[in-house]
């Protein structure tokens, strides 16, 4: 069974759930976190694997997200991977999924029991007191050809802007997370349109979903490689998902947001209140006029058909420009908005993008 546990008998824990594939495959293993009785806000954990029969991929879990928290991760070394969930707040982590790691099997690694040990297990309650955490080694068992091959889940289905799993709109960037799904040969297609594909990687492949998905409620994703399928998913399809691309790529955090005078907003390069930022997104649907697959945004806009407002902690914001941004393909929505002159001051202040009647996962702006 793969398993971590953290925190003494009425503290916090950590587990992973077991799970057995084919070489080839991708598992995605949600790592729940319980709490009890003692309240935790950050956690960091190493894990060693063998990384000739796998690769690890992790991104965010609800617990995690809503809490206000960020994932930072660091390779110790080729086979060990540090993790570490904390954020710019003492908020405490709820029970829930803490991260959701990807785990992409080699084509050639051989069936048997591969362990995952953990250590340097520590972790802080929200007054900063450390909290006294311990944790326990798992595996994943390869099964060779007992089990099919699962190159890609539909939880590793992503919009590359919040890396979240959920519905894919029209012209949306998405990111694919998989096992050897990506070559210089790799064709994803929808429905049998093509998609533009940004780039490609052996577990990895970033593209935008064709305008053609407008109108449908699910469509079937097919990856070709030489001709052949390798992976086979029928996806869920929405009018718009939007989601509001960050400064590491994570998924959650600061905001990849400009000042008025044009500097990227951070701590330490806050926005003025009563200025403009301009935002940049992804998943706002149908455009007028209306999008091409792989088209470059000129300086003529191609502005959101459905209607686009902006929260800024807490309080509705000015927007000024919803639309395209020149240079980027028209996938990319570009949001100039004006900081609330009543909004409370802070490193870490949330921001929201609303599209229509959905609103994308909050990032952050530094407002002074």
């Amino acid at each position: 069974m793969l398993l971590l546990s953290i925190g003494l008998t009425g503290q916090a824990l950590v587990s992973l759930s077991s799970q057995t594939a084919a070489p080839g495959s991708s598992i995605i293993i949600p790592v729940a976190f319980q709490l009890s009785t003692d309240a935790v806000s950050g956690v960091q954990f190493d894990i060693q694997y063998d990384n000739s029969a796998m690769s690890l991929i992790a991104n965010l879990g609800d617990a995690a997200r809503s809490s206000g928290k960020l994932l930072y991760e660091v390779d110790l070394a080729p086979n060990t991977r540090r993790f570490l969930i904390v954020g710019l707040n003492s908020n405490p982590i709820a029970s829930g999924t803490l991260i959701n790691i990807f785990v992409n099997l080699s084509p050639n690694a051989p069936a048997g029991v591969f362990p995952l040990t953990v250590s340097n297990v520590a972790g802080t309650s929200p007054g900063g007191i450390p909290a006294a955490i311990t944790g326990s080694d798992g595996a994943v068992t390869i099964a060779g050809t007992i089990v099919q091959s699962v190159p890609l889940q539909i939880a590793g289905v992503l919009n590359a802007a919040s890396f979240v799993s959920g519905p894919l709109a029209p012209g949306e960037i998405f990111t694919l997370v998989g096992s050897n799904i990506g070559s210089t040969s790799a064709v994803v297609s929808f429905d049998g349109f093509a998609a533009s594909l940004f780039y490609t990687a052996s577990n990895q492949i970033n593209g935008m979903t064709p305008y053609e998905l407008a109108g449908r409620s699910v469509t079937r994703l097919e990856i070709t490689t030489g001709g052949q399928v390798i992976s086979d998913l029928v996806v869920p399809v929405a009018p718009q998902a939007p989601a509001i691309f960050v400064l590491d790529g994570s998924g959650a955090g600061q905001g990849a947001i400009l000042n008025q005078d044009s500097t990227v907003n951070s701590p330490s390069s806050p926005a003025a209140r009563g200025t403009i930022v301009a935002l940049f997104a992804t998943g706002s649907g149908l455009t007028n006029p209306a999008g091409a697959d792989g088209l470059i945004a000129g300086t003529v806009p191609f502005k959101p058909v459905l209607p686009v407002s902006v929260q800024i902690g807490g309080i509705d914001a000015e927007v000024l420009y919803a639309g395209t941004a020149p240079g980027l393909t028209t996938g990319v929505l570009q949001v100039n908005c004006r900081v609330p002159e009543n909004v409370a001051p802070g490193y870490a202040v949330s921001l929201v993008l609303t599209v229509g009647t959905v609103s994308s996962p909050g990032v952050t702006l530094a407002v002074q």
